[in-house]
């Protein structure tokens, strides 16, 4: 009886000193991609680590462009839409698989009990006998070769990924909201131009019908003037089929039903900061939540191969358990038992299994690393094709301004010309139609340039871009 309190402190010894038989080396982040631009490795993404902390909250860039509308449109979507209640949903999952795995880190301690009731009949004599057991048993598997604690470091690094996965699903989300909003207030402004140019042009239409009257104008005068007008109201009906499907798309976004509530008029578009003089700083592409998921995920392969390596050595396993016997319920703790064991177990022969196990955890450790590489690559061109797209955009805009100026002048002498009879209707016609060409193509630039700077907020990670 004295053995077995030392049988006991020897079991339970083994299993905390068992914690440190092995010191597992940290896993290093990957390193600047072959290739990596010069100008750019002054401001690298800062390396995420074992201990590093989960991603910070996106930034409200969406504020920069000051409109109380966009601001609440996309704080209900990130609150209320599908995709981003999906993404949630896998964080939740990603955070139960990790406690999974590090429950394995403890022992498994579990209670039964039981009850038999047997009846026996030998020489003609019948006899009954009732048995109760009840007590804890115990199961854990010393991590001998730190297998276990490196399929709990993935798990952690995978909740980290996955929660940049949701702030790389807000940012995409923030972006489409104010894509589609700045949509919509273009077609809107086209709208508003549109019967602008309607009424313009039925006085016009009217002008020429008095100077027909009066013997100043032809037939064919009046009929290209019907012609324009009636091109121009020809536009209005898919107008406003458009703006009703981007209002859809805004409720939907939002997660909410349609509704037949729409913007007012004369929406004018959000006016921009200018960028800093000398462009953006090459650290900011830090920000970016999808780099620093793909590095996550990378570091996680890695510990998954090195967990699967320590597969293939022998493990221990402890066992234990404590038992209360007795012939009924009054005799239930007249008899005890306690039971202490440990066993080595080692693969001798599997066909290759556990081999070609860990060549699959390496070959997924190559294929994240080659996406975490594109991932920064690609993130680089986002950011160059961003910046490349604000500042032409605004080159074409301020070209398109003077193009429309020469216009109207060029409309305004024309129509002179023709109210002095030198020459036919033909010419105002032409420059009445540029003139309107141009004013609705100003509009949809002038939207492009907005979500130029919108494309660049979501280039670099959602940072807020001012001068």
């Amino acid at each position: 009886m004295k053995r077995q309190p030392v049988i006991t402190m020897a079991f339970v010894a083994m299993i905390f000193l068992s914690q440190g038989c092995l010191r597992t080396e940290p896993i290093h982040p990957p390193s600047v991609p072959d290739g990596f631009p010069a100008r750019f490795l002054s401001g690298q993404p800062a390396p995420v680590t074992d201990s590093s902390s989960a991603a910070a909250a996106p930034e409200p860039w969406w504020e920069a462009f000051k409109s109380s509308e966009l601001n609440r449109m996309v704080t209900r979507a990130l609150g209320r839409n599908f995709t981003m209640r999906e993404v949630q949903a896998r964080l939740e999952q990603a955070k139960a698989m990790a406690v999974e795995k590090r429950s394995l880190l403890s022992p498994m301690v579990t209670l039964g009990a039981s009850a038999l009731h047997s009846r026996t009949r030998e020489n003609g004599q019948e006899s009954t006998m009732n048995t109760i057991s009840l007590g804890p048993s115990t199961s854990y598997e010393v991590d001998l070769w730190d297998r276990i604690k490196s399929q709990a470091r993935s798990g952690e690094l995978i909740v980290r990924a996955s929660s940049s996965d949701l702030e790389t699903a807000a940012m995409t989300l923030g972006a489409e909201v104010a894509n589609t909003w700045v949509d919509q207030i273009a077609v809107i402004r086209t709208l508003d131009l549109v019967k602008q140019q309607l009424a313009t042009n039925t006085q016009l239409a009217e002008l020429l019908v008095l100077r027909f009257e009066n013997a100043l104008s032809t037939t064919l005068d009046v009929l290209q003037q019907q012609e324009i007008l009636a091109g121009v109201k020809a536009q209005i009906p898919p107008l406003e089929r458009r703006i009703k499907q981007l209002s859809n798309r805004l409720n939907l976004l939002q997660g909410e039903a349609p509704s037949n509530e729409y913007p007012g008029e004369n929406i004018a578009f959000p006016l921009l900061e200018p960028l800093p003089a000398p462009g953006i700083p090459a650290d900011l592409l830090s920000k970016r939540p999808d780099i620093r998921a793909a590095e996550l995920r990378l570091m996680a392969g890695k510990w998954d191969r090195r967990a699967e390596h320590a597969a293939r050595l022998p493990a221990i396993n402890l066992t234990g358990s404590m038992g209360l016997d007795g012939s009924g319920l009054d005799g239930l703790f007249n008899s005890w038992t306690l039971s202490l064991g440990a066993a080595v177990a080692g693969t001798l022969f599997d066909g290759g299994k556990k081999a070609a196990v860990e060549e699959r955890a390496a070959a997924v450790v190559a294929e994240r690393l080659a996406f975490y590489e594109k991932t920064v690559f690609t993130a680089l061109n986002e950011v160059e094709d961003a910046l490349a797209d604000e500042i032409h955009q605004g080159a074409w805009l301020a070209a398109l301004d003077q193009e429309l100026d020469a216009a109207r002048l060029a409309l305004g002498e024309a129509t002179r010309r023709y109210q002095k009879g030198l020459i036919t209707f033909l010419p105002v016609v032409a420059e009445q139609l540029n003139v309107q060409r141009l004013e609705r193509g100003l509009i949809v630039q002038q939207a492009g340039l907005v979500k130029a700077r919108i494309g660049l907020h979501r280039a670099l990670g959602g940072i807020v871009v001012s001068g």
